[in-house]
């Protein structure tokens, strides 16, 4: 029976009356400071700087202006730094701070100038956050920004001198490195000391070897990791020796550091000190990088002692290195060892060597070896084998790059649009054009690196109308990375401004969830247990700095997403990474999440999101073995061991995460 007209006209009215009338009430009610917070960080997670945004800079609570401008400086842009330059007169120090902080996330290098000129009448605390943002807008080319950085440097304020020494290392301000000499001669503050060591030992400076050697007697390692690298560095002949004594070091990271140090003189002289040093060695990741480093000598000297190590040692770690270090060294000689070694059946990440050492023989008549190797069962293998054929039969790379853009693994897809790209070669613009059309059946990364090759074609083909099209499709792919990169490739080659075509980023998490965990997690962050094959390491989620990371990582967690994946990178005295369902550091979750940069500090123990630019992070997690002051504010820190560091000291390459089991509540 059908309705009267009227009937359903009156229907609709009243629908439409409720709806308006909620709205209302809902715009124009007060907000608990939850649902404000939560409504920031959702917005923030758009990635566009709505009215809530601006207004939360307004807001009577300081917890919430603190929020909107970390958000505001996050999403970035010109319209974001003006706010953020006005937020800077914020009756709160705390809000003032934040501000000056996120000011130099934006990008926008006019600022770094007003920054400095705004910092010396600026409270202490907040002109050290200006002095470092001025640092991060600012670049090489800013001497007279690297002068007055370096004025700061005499500040009465330890916190604004540390500020300082930061500043001129993300400037990379090389002509004031006497400066930090000049400091590190005088300074007792020792965080100001730590800080002009380390950028001192990254900038480095013709004399400043003599620095790095006073503080190689250090009694914190890290002082004397950071005396190291500098040692690194420095082309004075005592550099060498002084490296050596670190090879000493009773601190393992310290010993690696200075491996990795003589590596890179690339000297007999060098290659002696680690040759010496290899047989007393019982640390598997020094051993490791010594191996390496005479790998890159090409010395000789130690075949006899690897081939004994090797034999004896069933590490897959040590086999693998040991057989690169034998190919470099022995060349042809060495494909029968590397042939015995595959008819063994051994692990995939021993053969991921042999295609390696095949690649470091370097003759053309390996070739049909690594040919086997490009049809393994196992992705990483293929993938070897496929950088080893590109470069030893270069009369082929049609045929493997074909066979990588047909693999059903997205890694070696991946890897044949990265040589379609070295190589500058345009006839494969239809077949990325077929890729890119399939849309969301093909993996994001895969897209974006489409996408990121195509200023190579209008390199060599010019403005196109088939790379101009492809680059269009990008502008308009679901994916918000993807429409981004095209976007700003666009607006290079194009001159022409095509941003108001990118529509917000998609959100995972609604506002009501993050409501909801905002409530649960006031005042008492989730802590994380990480069940390795070395021991437990128990980790505190910083719900309280990254809020859409942690919950992410949570739910990853809860759904087994981590059981039986591996470490698959540890740099002694750096990091160890994992969290990579493929293994190889190339793979995620399938989708991406948005960065949360924070003030928080790398320290020894830290937990990040590894990420390859801006808003790529996934899955992938990575926990420091010392402070790692050069990744603070690029990327998200999410957590902190507070338990079970002794564990993730022990960890090797290749050691697997057993399970992450999620504790509520801080412990």
């Amino acid at each position: 029976m059908k309705l009267p007209f009227k009937q359903i006209a009156g229907v609709i009215l009243v629908i439409a009356v409720v709806f308006a009338g909620y709205f209302f009430y809902d715009r124009f009610r007060g907000h608990t400071t939850v649902e404000k917070l939560a409504a920031i960080i959702h917005d923030e997670d758009l990635r566009k700087l709505t009215s809530r945004l601006e207004s939360g800079l307004k807001d009577d609570s300081i917890s919430v202006r603190q929020r909107a401008a970390l958000a505001i400086g996050r999403i970035g842009g010109k319209k974001s730094a003006d706010l953020l330059y006005a937020a800077l007169n914020d009756a709160s120090l705390d809000v003032a701070g934040t501000a000056a902080f996120a000011l130099g996330l934006t990008g926008e290098s006019q600022y770094a100038q007003k920054l400095l000129d705004a910092a010396s009448d600026m409270p202490g605390a907040v002109a050290a956050r200006a002095v470092e943002a001025a640092g991060r807008l600012a670049d090489t080319s800013s001497t007279e920004i690297h002068s007055q950085l370096s004025g700061y440097l005499n500040d009465p304020s330890p916190e604004v001198r540390e500020a300082a020494c930061f500043a001129l290392y993300l400037t990379r301000a090389r002509e004031e490195s006497g400066s930090l000499i000049g400091l590190l001669a005088t300074e007792p503050d020792t965080l100001v000391q730590r800080k002009a060591l380390f950028a001192l030992a990254r900038l480095g400076g013709a004399d400043a070897t003599p620095v790095f050697f006073r503080f190689l007697a250090d009694a914190d390692p890290y002082v004397r990791g950071l005396s190291v690298r500098g040692l690194s560095q420095s082309r004075d002949p005592q550099a060498l020796q002084y490296l050596a004594i670190a090879l000493n070091d009773g601190d393992p990271n310290v010993q690696a550091q200075a491996a990795m140090g003589l590596a890179g003189k690339q000297s007999i002289e060098a290659a002696t000190y680690l040759e010496r040093k290899l047989p007393s060695v019982h640390d598997e990741k020094v051993w490791l990088e010594i191996i390496a480093g005479l790998q890159r000598t090409g010395d000789p000297r130690a075949l006899d002692e690897v081939q004994r190590v090797m034999a004896e040692d069933s590490s897959v770690n040590i086999c693998s290195e040991a057989l690169k270090y034998i190919a470099s060294v022995e060349k042809d000689r060495a494909v029968n060892l590397l042939d015995s070694v595959l008819l063994g059946k051994p692990r995939p990440e021993v053969r991921v060597a042999c295609a390696e050492a095949y690649g470091l023989i370097g003759h053309a008549t390996v070739v049909p070896r690594v040919v086997t190797l490009f049809a393994d069962e196992d992705p990483m293998v293929r993938s070897a084998a496929f950088e080893t054929l590109v470069k030893l039969d270069s009369g082929n790379v049609d045929f493997y790059i074909n066979k990588a853009l047909a693999d059903k693994d997205y890694v070696l897809v991946l890897q044949g649009i990265s040589a379609i790209q070295e190589r500058k070669l345009q006839s494969y613009l239809s077949k990325l054009t077929e890729l890119m059309g399939k849309g969301e059946d093909v993996d994001p990364d895969i897209r974006r690196s489409i996408v990121e090759a195509l200023p190579t074609f209008f390199e060599t083909m010019g403005r196109d109308s088939a790379v101009v099209r492809l680059l269009i499709a990008g502008i308009l792919d679901k994916n918000y990375i993807v429409r981004r990169s095209a976007a700003e490739i666009y607006k290079s080659q194009m001159n022409e401004d095509r941003d108001r075509m990118v529509p917000p980023a998609e959100t995972r998490i609604s506002e009501g969830e993050i409501a909801k965990a905002l409530g649960a997690y006031n005042g008492a962050n989730p802590t994380a247990v990480i069940a390795t094959s070395r021991g437990d390491i128990e980790v505190e989620l910083r719900f309280d700095l990254a809020p859409l990371t942690v919950l992410n990582f949570i739910t990853l967690a809860k759904a087994g997403f981590y059981n039986g994946l591996v470490f698959h990178r540890v740099v002694p005295n750096f990091v160890i990474q994992g969290g990579d369902p493929h293994g190889d550091g190339s793979g995620g979750p399938g989708y991406y999440i948005r960065c949360e940069y924070s003030e928080e500090p790398y320290e020894r123990g830290t937990v990040g999101i590894a990420t390859s630019g801006k808003d790529t992070g996934g899955s992938q997690f990575f926990i420091t073995l010392s402070p790692q002051p050069h990744l603070d504010g690029r990327y998200t820190v999410f957590g902190q061991v507070i338990s079970g560091m002794e564990n993730a000291d022990k960890i090797v390459k290749r050691d697997v995460i057993q399970r992450i089991t999620i504790r509520e509540g801080k412990s």
